[in-house]
């Protein structure tokens, strides 16, 4: 039946869209968009990968191999040991339940294809809750998103974060949840935050950034927004401990900051690529002290 080939084809793009190094979304989304219903079959698919990654990882070491592969399609082991380094897809398999998660590890990255047509890129240790129900409608648990959204002024794409509800007007925006607050920069297009009330809207080059009841909007290069999936970390007055805190969500890497400069401000950008090689760097560019504290770093006044 087509049904049974679609469910099958969608097995194979949940495989092959957990390996970090897949580069063909623009084929899943097609693929997605060509039938409504598919997306439904390739989220229960990759849910089905997560839960046999999360079996992989506690399964006994003492247990025979082959007891634990004979419940999996050929396939589906492999490509579950390579998720489980980098990405956990949760959701319930039960079709009645409506939201799953998209969860990230620190240090790894993954792009989500909508059956919309939508993209949305996640950074490191990021968490984001998505909804069978309405495709258009995602919550940012935790950690950092780009989204890239096919505009539809009837059915607007909503993220929620926290008390914050930011409506698309537009199409390309980067959303950051962190211990502080919240951050938007819009790329293209425009966000519309906090309809039911304030209705602030973002145009491109627009920065928000929300500390409690405070909000303050200021203008960035085009260039910066999402600049973290080309490996890249643009910060705008930014304390320290934020910075520091994102940056090891990005490489993996552990980092604390010293009371004494956690609230300094930083504004430049921090190339990932160079503190990965060195994390020491990191120190000498916000111009602090960075000094290894057993299987960490610290931030600090010191010399």
């Amino acid at each position: 039946m087509a049904g049974d080939g679609d469910n099958e084809t969608a097995r194979d793009w949940a495989i092959r869209s957990a390996d970090p190094a897949f580069d063909d979304w623009d084929a899943l989304t097609d693929w997605l968009a060509a039938d409504p219903a598919r997306a439904d079959r390739y989220h229960h698919a990759a849910a089905d990968l997560a839960a046999m990654t999360d079996l992989l990882r506690h399964a006994p070491a003492s247990a025979p191999a082959r007891t634990r592969r004979r419940w999996w399609p050929a396939g589906i082991a492999t490509a579950a040991a390579a998720a489980a380094a980098a990405v956990f897809v949760i959701g319930d398999p039960d079709p009645a339940a409506q939201p799953y998660a998209v969860e990230t590890v620190a240090g790894a990255t993954r792009t989500v294809a909508l059956a919309d047509g939508s993209r949305i890129a996640l950074a490191g240790g990021t968490r984001l809750i998505l909804d069978r129900a309405d495709t258009r409608l995602a919550t940012l648990d935790r950690g950092q998103a780009l989204f890239t959204v096919r505009h539809d002024a009837d059915h607007p794409f909503r993220v929620h974060v926290g008390a914050e509800e930011l409506v698309d007007t537009g199409t390309v925006f980067d959303v950051a949840r962190a211990a502080t607050g919240l951050r938007v920069a819009v790329a293209e297009g425009g966000v519309m935050v906090d309809p039911a009330g304030e209705r602030l809207a973002l145009g491109p080059g627009d920065r928000l950034e929300v500390t409690g009841t405070r909000r303050v909007v200021s203008h960035v290069p085009l260039a910066s927004v999402g600049a973290w999936e080309r490996g890249q970390l643009s910060y705008l007055a930014t304390p320290l401990g934020t910075v520091a805190a994102e940056v090891g969500q990005a490489l993996g890497l552990r980092i604390a900051v010293a009371p004494a400069v956690a609230t300094r401000p930083f504004t430049g950008t921090v190339a990932l690529d160079g503190i990965r090689r060195d994390p020491a760097s990191l120190g000498a560019l916000v111009d602090v002290a960075m000094v290894r504290r057993g299987d960490g770093w610290e931030l600090g006044p010191g010399s």
